[in-house]
């Protein structure tokens, strides 16, 4: 599992408990323009997690499994967590399975749009997986993980799940929180989703599962329908090295077959990129920074 945190200073938020009814955020267009033309995913994570701060919410959550397919869920070392949370904190949540106690979790995995943190297991029509526990509550409230809300994205294809929850700042109540959802929430769930899609669509590189240069071009050589007598000759090298780049590219992603790697690394945005990252170096790529 990959978790990044970045902490983020509160701006003027329009949600607050001052008795003042929620205001529209300005500036949506612009926030979406950096999003999208973000090519770092820190940079990116940084721009959202700064929106939502001046909404109000301290705390952002996100996670993806790039390779969830119905029940069947990737390996844990393969998900995507991003969050502003402390990494005991966020360690803490993942393994004990708290997030799977909040009804607005279950919903927002099968449904596209927000959900208050107030929606009860009856309410989201989907049983808990896990009832909630008191040693659960008292971290929640510790780490200001009990007021907010949590949203689901549109289903673009039959594999990978992703899930965004935001915390509301402390002192501030469920009921101002939802009347800020009644406010913004267009504007809350159109700028989660387009992060959403722009960072599923940044390479993934899982530690120790990257792949080198040579053994991406190779795939994307049979992914192009090329044989290996083909791709040799293309590459201008041996039929056997190519062979040996498909086996190593195989081991490097967990797979059996060339065609589970041809598929994984694909869901991982580490083939077929529109550009060569200026960042690659010793047959490595490294993500591109800015």
């Amino acid at each position: 599992m990959e978790h990044q945190a970045i902490s983020q200073t509160s701006g003027r938020a329009p949600l607050s408990d001052s008795g003042t009814k929620p205001r529209a955020l300005p500036g949506i267009a612009t926030f979406l323009t950096a999003i999208l033309t973000a090519t770092d995913r820190e940079i990116l994570w940084s721009l959202l997690c700064r929106f939502f701060a001046d909404l109000g919410f301290d705390h952002v959550i996100y996670g993806y499994s790039p390779d969830l397919r119905g029940p069947v869920m990737s390996a844990p070392d393969e998900y995507v967590v991003l969050s502003t949370l402390a990494d005991d904190v966020i360690t803490t949540l993942i393994e004990k399975q708290y997030y799977r106690m909040n009804a607005s979790f279950g919903w927002a995995l099968e449904n596209a749009g927000i959900a208050s943190w107030s929606m009860t297991e009856q309410e989201s029509g989907i049983a808990l997986e896990r009832q909630v526990t008191d040693e659960a509550l008292g971290f929640f409230e510790r780490n200001n993980l009990s007021v907010g809300c949590t949203i689901g994205f549109p289903q673009e294809r039959t594999r990978g799940r992703a899930v965004m929850g935001l915390a509301a700042r402390r002192g501030i109540s469920q009921v101002k929180v939802d009347a800020q959802l009644e406010v913004n929430r267009d504007v809350i769930f159109t700028a989660a989703s387009v992060a959403h899609l722009c960072l599923v669509s940044l390479p993934y590189h899982i530690p120790g599962r990257r792949l080198t240069v040579r053994q991406r071009e190779v795939l994307e050589w049979v992914g192009n329908g090329k044989t290996t007598a083909d791709i040799a000759q293309i590459m201008g090298i041996t039929p056997p090295t190519v062979e040996k780049h498909l086996r190593l590219a195989r081991e490097t992603l967990g797979v059996e077959t060339t065609a589970h790697a041809l598929i994984k690394a694909a869901f991982l945005n580490q083939v077929f990129l529109p550009v060569r990252l200026p960042a690659e170096r010793n047959g490595i790529v490294t993500p591109l920074r800015r």
